[in-house]
């Protein structure tokens, strides 16, 4: 504005009224102005926090100079008191302050008093008493609507701000919400950059390294592979995969955010815990089964045992027919072992955790297990980390690591000769997972083999029942840990338990 003041009177635009009265006056008001609005305009950009101190300095500055340009060219009827209105209204805007009302006040008085010394000093031509009057009425009614419209602004914003802040807390509490849940949550888009994933995701995928703004092919390969045919097909149905050796077995869903399927939020669930549902269905059937049949069986079991021991054991039997009282003495054992373990798994108590130092427990548990063979085998035990301490049901672990031990041993033996297991003990350097490892030096399983070993029943020895692994899974599983099979590529297996963080501590 004081440019504009400055150069229409420079280049006289048909505007003869500015300086008409004193041109001296007038040029130097109006350079002053513009240097001084050149240089709060500088200062508004580095002193930030004087901003209402200068802004009601400028303010000031503003009405002397405008009155001065005023009294230059004629007084209140040359037009250019309105320009104090601009500035008036915009204290009242920049501040929402009502305080600011009284530079309206301070005008009008300026624009009297300088009326006022022209009548005195005869300096104008004629009266402009109606025109200060009517500039004063403007000037208060500029800024009252001005702080009006200031204050509606001022309300406005905290209601938005209120508002947003609002957002901002559900957006974090969704976050927290989404982070802390149990199922696994990745969001892609169309390029199958990760956008999201939640901890339960990233704990379940194997704990990569990063995954933010990586393609899923990256993260997980099996589970891109499941999106782009979900992508193409309609009506696929997705299948539970591992995305690592001894990861949790993982059912994805996948669901679209929007129309069309370019941005998709993937839920993530571990089969584990619908397993354990399931298989506790099937241990309460079985225990029913086992209650009401064990009997029926074990009499006519005892029955042909006792025969059996007592053929064995007359004079007048058969050399010729002795192997075949051999064969019936083996297999009622045999079917005896295999009610045995049945009853263990219908019956199977409540877990009762405790405090295990494994660094202590190991050596006392093998002890005790090679105390109680005749020819106990030869165990290596290693640790690769010290004073590891989970929490896990004590005689649990024992049977699960008698099972595993025994399994080594004669693979081992039927291999090599020598009935060998070694055992180790650590932490997975990337995931930061305690394991505990048993691996024995046999012929390993195939892979067409290797989904099966754990189901109930199924063995590849002849003297074995298949009950020993899959008891083992579930003890377990009811322990917050899991059992995998490693395959070594130079030849040998090994069977890793995996102790989750919520059952593990380090000292």
């Amino acid at each position: 504005m004081s440019l504009s003041l400055l150069i229409a009177f420079q280049l006289d635009f048909d505007v003869s009224f500015l300086g008409a009265k004193n041109p001296e006056l007038y040029y130097t008001s109006a350079l002053f102005f513009s240097i001084i609005a050149l240089v709060s305009f500088s200062l508004s950009l580095y002193l930030k926090r004087l901003y209402y101190l200068q802004l009601e300095v400028q303010i000031i500055v503003d009405i002397v100079l405008i009155i001065l340009l005023m009294h230059a060219s004629g007084g209140a009827t040359s037009g250019l008191g309105v320009l104090i209105a601009v500035s008036t209204s915009a204290a009242s805007i920049l501040t929402g302050n009502p305080a600011a009302l009284g530079f309206s006040v301070l005008a009008s008085f300026a624009v009297l008093g300088e009326e006022i010394y022209a009548s005195l000093t005869q300096s104008h031509d004629r009266s402009g008493m109606t025109q200060v009057g009517i500039l004063s009425m403007t000037f208060m009614a500029t800024s009252l609507l001005s702080f009006y419209l200031a204050r509606r602004i001022i309300e406005t914003e905290h209601v938005a701000e209120k508002s947003m802040r609002g957002l901002e807390s559900m957006e974090k509490l969704n976050e927290k919400i989404i982070q802390f849940m149990s199922t696994g949550v990745l969001v892609v888009d169309n390029q199958n950059s990760v956008c999201l994933i939640n901890r339960s995701a990233w704990i379940h995928l194997g704990m990569p390294e990063s995954t933010k703004s990586r393609r899923l092919e990256q993260v997980s390969t099996p589970l891109a592979r499941q999106l782009n045919l979900w992508r193409r097909k309609q009506s696929y149905r997705s299948k539970p995969f591992k995305n690592t050796a001894t990861g949790p077995s993982l059912l994805p869903n996948f669901s679209p955010i929007g129309e069309n399927k370019d941005n998709v939020i993937i839920f993530l669930e571990d089969t584990t815990v619908l397993n354990q549902q399931a298989q506790s269905l099937k241990l309460a059937s079985l225990g029913r089964l086992t209650a009401s049949i064990a009997h029926e069986i074990r009499n006519p079991l005892g029955a042909l045992s006792h025969a059996a021991q007592l053929m064995k054991e007359s004079d007048e039997i058969d050399p010729l027919n002795l192997g075949l009282v051999e064969i019936i003495d083996k297999n009622t054992k045999r079917v005896n072992d295999i009610i045995e373990n049945i009853m263990k798994l219908s019956q199977r108590k409540a877990v009762q955790v405790k405090e295990i130092n494994l660094s202590r427990y190991m050596p006392v548990m093998l002890q005790e297990y090679a105390s109680g063979k005749d020819t106990p085998p030869e165990i290596d035990l290693q640790f690769q980390t010290d004073n590891l301490i989970i929490h896990f049901d004590l005689s649990q672990l024992s049977q699960i690591l008698t099972n595993l031990i025994e399994n080594a041993a004669r693979y081992s033996e039927i291999n090599t000769g020598k009935p060998i297991a070694q055992v180790m003990v650590g932490i997975e350097p990337h995931s930061r997972t305690a394991f505990l490892d048993v691996i024995d030096k046999g012929e390993g399983i195939s892979p067409d083999l290797s989904e099966k070993i754990f189901e109930p029943f199924f063995t590849t020895s002849r003297t074995g029942t298949g009950l020993g692994l899959y008891l083992s899974k579930e003890l377990c599983e009811a322990n917050r840990a899991r059992l995998d099979y490693i395959p070594i590529p130079t030849g040998g297996s090994c069977f890793r338990i995996s102790f989750s963080a919520a059952n593990l501590t380090q000292q």
